[in-house]
């Protein structure tokens, strides 16, 4: 199985798989872990990577340019962990800081919203309906 990599160069590789996080595994025991390091910061090279055995494409996987880490298996076997820009998981987190802040700034918004509503409606109930209703004390002929 071999990894062509956007600039048409190629990579022998036993796996690459898609897990959970998000992050694309691919693990190789032909290159060192230097080299496969310096391959997989080239965000030009990993632009678009194609996944290929016996002339059949098994996988396409593109903009996944912003590698995580380089694993060490058993058997010299090594992992190339590399998540799509702007999709790692410390990216997200800090989205979904970013997302919680602008939350509770429109929270605090309308919590000030509705202050200034309850302080209207209490001005109408104690000020504005006694004056239109009378106060209730007028004597009637």
């Amino acid at each position: 199985m071999k990894l062509i990599f956007n600039d048409a160069t190629e990579l022998t590789i036993q796996s690459a798989t898609i897990r959970t996080d998000g992050s694309l595994l691919i693990k190789s025991i032909s290159a060192t872990e230097k080299e496969l390091r310096t391959m997989f910061q080239d965000e030009f090279k990993t632009q678009k990577m194609v996944v290929a055995e016996r002339e059949s494409t098994l996988g396409e996987y593109e903009n996944y340019t912003d590698l995580n880490a380089v694993v060490k298996y058993t058997a010299g076997i090594l992992g190339v962990v590399i998540y799509r820009e702007k999709e790692s998981p410390m990216d997200r987190i800090d989205a979904l800081e970013e997302h919680v802040d602008n939350l509770t700034e429109a929270n605090k918004s309308r919590e000030a919203e509705n202050a200034e509503l309850i302080a209207t409606v209490d001005s109408i109930l104690t000020d504005v309906l006694p004056a239109l209703l009378g106060d209730g004390t007028e004597e009637t002929q």
